[in-house]
C-alpha cells in the first residue's frame, strides 16, 4: 500500500539527488540475505567472463530502440501517428454539451509547423532544440499510457503539471481488475515478438549473403598468392587475465548504468526525473524563443574578430607576450615556480576536502557498526535494473479509501496511539551522529491534525483545511507569472537597449 498525501512535495524532492542508504546487520547470513535482495542471483560487480558477456548481451539488447525509432520516424513522416482529444461539442436543441473523442496527426502537424518555422527563421534553432527534448518525453509518456497492459502505464506529464500547480491531482488512483485486457496484451506482445523475429532474421540472412560474398571474393585473392616467400611461424596468443579484463568490466559496468539511467527517463519509468526534464526544456524553449540569436552571434564574432585580429594586438605583445620571450632563466624558474605553487595549494586544498570526507565516512561507517552491526550493505535508490518485474495479468489493484474518523481519534492516531514504531538506521549530526527520531506526532505545529480531509461530518476542524496547498499553489503561480512578465518585457527592452547603442544593427522581434 502506497500512501501519497502531498505529490508535490514528492515532485520537488526529486530536484535533489537522493542519499545513499546503507543497511547494517550483525550477522554473515542476514548480509547474504540482503546482499541477494539489493544485487539478484548474479553479483555482476565482481570479475568474470559471465558478466562481462552479460554487460556485453545488454548493450546488444539495447539496438531494439532501433525499431521503436522506425516506427516513430514512420508514422511521423507518413502522418500516421495517432493522437486522442476529447473535445466539447454544444448541442442546440437539448441545450446540453457532449464530449466527442477525436484522433488525429498531431505529432505530425507539430513537426510540420515547427519544420517550416525554423527554415524560415533559423534564429528558433536553440528554441526548437530545447522543445524537442521534452516532446520526445510527453511522446513516450504518451506511447506508454496507450500501452493495453494497465501495470505498464505511467502518470503522464499532464498529471504531473496539475500535481505542481494544485499539489494533487483531481482523479484519484485508478482500479485494475484481474486479467484486465488480457486478450489485448496477448496480441500486442505476440505481434511485436513476431516483429522483432523477423526483423532479425533480415539482418541475419543479409549477414550469411554478405558473409558468403566475402568468402568467395578472399578465396580468390588467396589462390593469386600474396608474393611473399618466407617460412609462417606458429602464433602465440596469451588467454586474457584479470589484470586486463576487469577493468574492460568496470568501464562496461558504467556504460549499462548510465544507459539504464536514461533508458528509465525516456520510458517514464522515473516519472518524476521525467517530468522535470520536460517541463524544464519548455521553460527554456520558451525563455530562447524570445531571443534574437542571429544578432547575438553577429555580434559575438564582430568583438571577437575587432579584439583579436586588431592591430591593437601589437601593444600585447610589446607588453607581455615579447617580456615572456625575453626574460631570464632566473625570472622564468621564479614564475614556473609560483605556478607550480598555486597548483599544489590548489591540489593541496582538493586534497584537504577528499580526506574530510573519508574521514566522514570512516567515523559514520563505525558508528553504525557499533549500532546496528558490522556488515554493511548499499541499498540503490534510484532505479539500476536490467529488468522490472511486472505483475501478472490476474493481479489486481484497488485504491486503497481510509475510513472517516472524529477529531479526537484521528488525533490519537497521528501521535501513534496503539502504535509501536521502530525506528530506522539514519544518523544525524557531524561531530556525534545521533539516530533520528521521527515527530511524536504528525500534525503541524499549531493543528489538532494534519489529515483534515478524514475527518467525520460535523467534527470540529473539518472546515479549516490544509493551507500548505493553496499557499504553495500561490507561490508556483505568482514564480511561473513573473518569470513570463520578465522574459514577455525584459528580451524586447533588452534588444531595444543594445539596438539603441548599436544603431542600424539591430533585429526587430
Amino acid at each position: 500500500r502506497l500512501e501519497l498525501e502531498d505529490e508535490r512535495t514528492l515532485l520537488l524532492s526529486n530536484f535533489e539527488l537522493p542519499a545513499s542508504v546503507y543497511v547494517n546487520v550483525e550477522s554473515k547470513k542476514d548480509f547474504n540475505v540482503i546482499h541477494k535482495t539489493v544485487v539478484g542471483n548474479v553479483d555482476l560487480k565482481r570479475y568474470g567472463l559471465g558478466n562481462i558477456n552479460s554487460y556485453v548481451n545488454e548493450l546488444w539488447s539495447y539496438l531494439v530502440v532501433y525499431y521503436f525509432l522506425e516506427d516513430a520516424f514512420v508514422g511521423l513522416l507518413l502522418w500516421r501517428g495517432r493522437s486522442n482529444l476529447t473535445l466539447p461539442v454544444p448541442l442546440i436543441p437539448s441545450f446540453t454539451v457532449q464530449w466527442k473523442h477525436l484522433t488525429f496527426p498531431l505529432h505530425s502537424i507539430a513537426a510540420f509547423l515547427i519544420a517550416i518555422s525554423v527554415v524560415e527563421n533559423p534564429d528558433l534553432l536553440p528554441s526548437v532544440s530545447f522543445g524537442c527534448i521534452g516532446w520526445l518525453l510527453v511522446a513516450t509518456s504518451e506511447k506508454r499510457s496507450k500501452n493495453p497492459n494497465p501495470w505498464i502505464r505511467s502518470k503522464s506529464f499532464g498529471y504531473f503539471l496539475l500535481s505542481l500547480i494544485l499539489g494533487k491531482h483531481t482523479t484519484g488512483p485508478q482500479s485494475i481488475e484481474p486479467n484486465e485486457n488480457v486478450d489485448a496484451i496477448e496480441a500486442n506482445s505476440t505481434s511485436w515478438m513476431k516483429r522483432v523475429k523477423d526483423a532479425e532474421e533480415k539482418a541475419n540472412q543479409r549477414a550469411i549473403e554478405y558473409a558468403k560474398e566475402q568468402e568467395e571474393y578472399w578465396s580468390e585473392i588467396e589462390s593469386l598468392g600474396d608474393g611473399d616467400i618466407s617460412t609462417k611461424a606458429g602464433l602465440f596468443t596469451i588467454d586474457p587475465t584479470r589484470v586486463y579484463l576487469y577493468p574492460v568490466q568496470e568501464w562496461l559496468g558504467i556504460i549499462c548504468d548510465i544507459l539504464r539511467v536514461v533508458r528509465n527517463v525516456i520510458v517514464w519509468e522515473e516519472p518524476h526525473y521525467s517530468f522535470i526534464i520536460a517541463f524544464g526544456s519548455f521553460i527554456l524553449a520558451f525563455v530562447l524563443y524570445f531571443l534574437p540569436w542571429g544578432y547575438l552571434i553577429k555580434w559575438t564574432l564582430r568583438v571577437v574578430a575587432w579584439v583579436i585580429f586588431g592591430p591593437w594586438m601589437m601593444l600585447a605583445d610589446k607588453f607581455y607576450f615579447s617580456k615572456l620571450e625575453s626574460e631570464t632563466d632566473e625570472q622564468k624558474m621564479e614564475r614556473e615556480g609560483n605556478l607550480r605553487l598555486a597548483r599544489r595549494k590548489q591540489l593541496e586544498n582538493q586534497l584537504l576536502e577528499a580526506q574530510i570526507r573519508r574521514e566522514k565516512a570512516e567515523k559514520l561507517k563505525d558508528f553504525k557498526q557499533f549500532m546496528f552491526g558490522q556488515f554493511v550493505s548499499k541499498v540503490n535508490i534510484t532505479k539500476l535494473d536490467r529488468s522490472f518485474d511486472i505483475p501478472l495479468p490476474e493481479s489486481s489493484a484497488t485504491p486503497y479509501t481510509p475510513k472517516s474518523l472524529s477529531l479526537g481519534e484521528l488525533a490519537m492516531e497521528e501521535a501513534g496511539y496503539r502504535r509501536t514504531r521502530i525506528n530506522g538506521q539514519q544518523l544525524v549530526g557531524d561531530m556525534i551522529p545521533t539516530l533520528f527520531e521521527t515527530p511524536s506526532t504528525e500534525a503541524p505545529l499549531g493543528k489538532a491534525t494534519k489529515k483534515t480531509a478524514l475527518l467525520k461530518g460535523g467534527s470540529p476542524g473539518v472546515q479549516i483545511g490544509n493551507d500548505s496547498y493553496v499557499a504553495a499553489a500561490i507561490k508556483v503561480g505568482s514564480i511561473v507569472l513573473s518569470a513570463g512578465a520578465v522574459t514577455w518585457f525584459g528580451i524586447p527592452l533588452l534588444v531595444y537597449f543594445v539596438g539603441f547603442l548599436f544603431p542600424g544593427n539591430g533585429q526587430k522581434l
